[in-house]
């Protein structure tokens, strides 16, 4: 039994269907395991009905990146230069014969060698291999030929038992296995670690203080750290047969800043990355690695506000002649829409002496659901951008800052649009993504553009912006309220209309059964803001007509609401990830729940009159931010939950 026949199966009955694979005439040894599992994946779209369409392949020996699709009577023939091609045409397919579309022929090819998607491991949530394998399977569809998984922490080190402590992190065997499935579809899995900052999870341990230059920087200069990466390296890069790693260095902030400083004297930051890039570099030759680093650390110490998109930023010509030839840039950008900008900053990084490969992201981190629209105005302002400045590279990234609350699978409309593109979209555009998404994943690509709504408040005309306010006011203290006058009335007429329009939702599709999570979450924040835009008022006039019906029937209602959501949450985690992280999410969830019983009793015995009055609501809530900066608030978790800095 292969791995995808333990899944469940995705999607209708169609009228026009693809034979089994045991009936295709040619079939090439480089696809033949990945096309059976694709046959487990979708069983219903491969039967022997009276209508049906035959598939051969062929390679293209004369192509580099593309395929072409011909057709002979009821035959369709797909000539492919590389196996992800051949996936893709194949998905392609699939979308138009499911949409009940009569196949065309057609060609696509792609001025990137290297068309990638990294997913994020490491932010509390790490997905189970089944849902590794699940993704693998969608990417190949689309036409992804590489994938990266980043791990901070969450891989086995041999010898190294307090790395990953309790993490759920993948064995050497967990990530053989993943590049082995992988290469049944022709992808290559490249390695994604950090060899300088972001390594708080290891950081915290008495074992590992010895390496701590700040509370998430590792001390550069130092041999210990340095044999310490050289473990990393060798245990990130052994179980792949790729010859390529990712080793982060992005965002270390205060670099030099703590026992660094002690032991050395003030150094200049860049000084100090150069040195200890130089060192990780030669480290990756000695194991007959390529490396790539993220590179905004060079434009943030060239910025007076160590901001990486600061166009006042000025590196100094010798920068160039410091960064090691091996090493690759990887420029990222999930902020703008702007193809123009995208240019200057490819250019910047050319002045660096680097072609770099280019990262665009879905915003899957600090929500509930990603925020599809305003990622794929960025993604397709910077994708433009890759393909007019002439990049070779370009991947995909979805991170889950904050504890992972996000159904990451909710991102693969974005990364459909995000293939389309690399390959350049033909026909009518919108249209396309919709039935290739259907072919690629068997979702409606529509319906979860929906669940994007979410976070689109009402208050702003455009959907290109970054707020999360799903995440804080569902977390949001009900009791203290310290962020009520950021809560504007017309929320709960949005949100009560995001759950209705998300109920309504026909669920024909296996894989839009994901909709009802992010349902229940607009339903349990329509109930939440009408508890907060009345609960303080009802108390201060004295309305206790009004505090009896928030008592009797709106808690109790949030309550069981909430309760409902939690289960759902639950169910959905341990569906995508390993249970380890869930334990974050569970302590939120039992927070809240325990808040709202504290308000509940709290209320009872003020409308008993067994008490003078409720403290927290005696508090006058402050304006914190102007409404018309909505957009741009993305809160964590412990801000909204309460205003109380723990330390």
């Amino acid at each position: 039994m292969t791995v995808a026949s333990k899944l469940s199966e995705t999607g209708t009955s169609t009228k026009a269907t693809i034979r089994k694979l045991a009936g295709f005439r040619s079939t090439p040894v480089e696809l033949a395991q990945g096309l059976r599992e694709i046959e487990q994946a979708f069983p219903h779209r491969f039967n022997d009905a009276p209508i049906n369409w035959k598939i051969e392949f062929e390679k293209d020996l004369d192509a580099e990146v593309g395929f072409t699709v011909s057709i002979d009577s009821h035959v369709l023939r797909i000539a492919y230069a590389q196996p992800a091609n051949a996936f893709r045409a194949l998905g392609i397919l699939m979308g138009q014969i499911e949409s009940d579309h009569t196949p065309t022929p057609f060609s696509e090819s792609s001025p990137f060698h290297s068309i990638g998607a990294m997913l994020d491991v490491s932010r509390n949530g790490v997905l189970r291999l089944e849902s590794v394998y699940k993704f693998i399977r969608h990417l190949a569809l689309m036409g992804i030929n590489q994938l990266m998984l980043y791990t901070e922490d969450t891989f086995e080190i041999p010898d190294e038992p307090t790395f990953g402590y309790f993490r759920g992190g993948y064995s050497q065997e967990d990530l053989r296995a993943i590049d082995v499935y992988a290469a049944c579809f022709g992808i290559e899995v490249i390695p994604c670690i950090q060899t300088l900052g972001h390594l708080e999870q290891i950081l915290q341990w008495p074992c590992y203080h010895d390496l701590k230059d700040t509370n998430g920087v590792l001390l550069a200069g130092d041999k210990r750290t340095d044999d310490f990466i050289e473990k990393m390296i060798t245990a990130a890069s052994a179980p792949f047969r790729s010859r390529r790693i990712h080793l982060g260095m992005d965002e270390a902030h205060g670099i030099g800043s703590g026992i660094y400083r002690l032991k050395n004297g003030l150094r200049a930051p860049f000084d100090i990355l150069c040195e200890h890039l130089k060192k990780t570099v030669a480290t990756c030759e000695r194991h007959g690695l390529k490396p790539m680093i993220w590179s905004d650390m060079f434009f943030r110490l060239g910025s007076s506000t160590n901001h990486y998109y600061d166009r006042e930023s000025r590196i100094d010509s010798k920068v160039a002649e410091e960064i090691p030839q091996e090493v690759q840039l990887v420029y990222w950008d999930y902020y703008h829409t702007d193809t123009g900008f995208y240019d200057e900053w490819i250019a910047r990084h050319r002045q660096l002496g680097k072609q770099p490969i280019f990262a665009c992201g879905i915003w899957t981190w600090h929500r509930f659901w990603a925020q599809l629209p305003y990622s794929i105005a960025t993604l397709q302002a910077g994708m433009a951008s890759a393909r007019r400045q002439n990049l070779d590279e370009v991947f995909i990234t979805m991170w889950g800052d904050d504890g992972m609350e996000c159904d990451l699978f909710s991102a693969l409309p974005a990364v459909q649009v995000f293939a389309d593109l690399a390959y350049g979209v033909h026909g009518e555009g919108q249209s396309t993504h919709i039935a290739n998404f259907l072919g690629s994943v068997g979702g409606t690509f529509d319906d979860w553009l929906a669940g994007s709504m979410l976070d689109i408040l009402p208050v702003e005309s455009s959907t290109e912006y970054e707020a999360n306010a799903s995440k804080w006011i569902l977390w949001h203290d009900p009791l203290l309220g310290h962020f009520e006058c950021q809560i504007l009335p017309e929320y709960l007429e949005h949100f009560t209309r995001v759950s209705e329009k998300l109920e309504r939702v026909l669920v024909s599709r296996q894989e839009d059964t994901r909709l009802q999570f992010v349902q229940q979450v607009a339903k349990v924040i329509a109930l939440k803001v009408k508890l907060h835009l009345t609960l303080r008022s009802s108390y201060q006039n004295n309305d206790y007509d009004a505090l009896q019906r928030l008592h009797e029937d709106t808690i109790k209602n949030l309550k069981d609401a909430f309760a409902r959501l939690r289960d759902m949450h639950n169910s959905l985690w341990h569906s995508n990830y390993r249970c380890f992280g869930w334990d974050v999410l569970e302590r939120r969830y039992a927070g809240l729940l325990s808040r709202l019983e504290t308000l509940h009793r709290k209320l009872g015995l003020y409308l008993d009159n067994h008490l003078d009055c409720i403290e927290e609501l005696e508090c006058k809530p402050q304006r914190l931010w102007p409404h018309e900066q909505t957009q741009s608030l993305t809160i964590s978790h412990r801000q909204t939950s309460t205003p109380t800095v723990i330390y």
